[in-house]
């Protein structure tokens, strides 16, 4: 059966319950609603895109098992897409609580240098930013500040890109004797 008389028997009302024959075919007709209604039942904890790629990859491996005699090719479409955002849901929950159980909040991999950026106020970064040589600012601020990778850096200052990836790292130390010396 071609997907135009499958569409055309479903606007009809004729023969609703019969099922398409393809996966392309069910995609075609299903997949935007489908998508729609996993918005609607995902709630707080579930992605909707997430769940509607499952549905309908449920329905398509199971396209053979429906049966037009239980009912229409709708509510079983429905009714996969609605479990599918019920297990997503009860996936979340039973996630966050083993992760309250276990009493981590955050990922485990913990970068030291993010953490000790966190503890060093402000204040404390500019101080030492100011002992630095006008140079080394300028280094700093076009990498960390402008975001430039180091070639365009270096394009900047006049440094191949490897000599301002060296500069760069130099005045990166000379920051952290700064900052774990204590500025005053």
């Amino acid at each position: 059966m071609r997907i135009e008389h499958v569409a055309e028997s479903l606007l009809v009302g004729t023969r609703a319950s019969i099922a398409p024959v393809t996966p392309e075919e069910l995609c075609a007709l299903y997949a935007e609603r489908v998508c729609r209604y996993a918005a609607i039942v995902a709630g707080r904890d579930g992605d909707p895109d997430d769940i509607a790629q499952e549905a309908l990859l449920k329905a398509i491996t199971k396209l053979d098992r429906f049966d037009p005699g239980r009912g229409s090719m709708e509510g079983w479409l429905w009714r996969i897409v609605a479990n599918t955002a019920k297990d997503a849901t009860r996936r979340a929950r039973l996630r966050a609580l083993l992760t309250e159980r276990l009493g981590r909040r955050e990922p485990a991999v913990v970068d030291l240098e993010d953490v000790a950026v966190e503890r060093l106020s402000a204040g404390e970064l500019l101080l030492a930013v100011a002992r630095l040589s006008p140079r080394d600012r300028q280094l700093l601020a076009l990498r960390f500040v402008a975001d430039l990778d180091t070639a365009s850096v270096g394009a900047i200052v006049g440094l191949s890109a490897e000599s301002a990836r060296r500069a760069i790292g130099r005045a990166l130390e000379r920051l952290r004797a700064l900052v774990s010396g204590g500025v005053r």
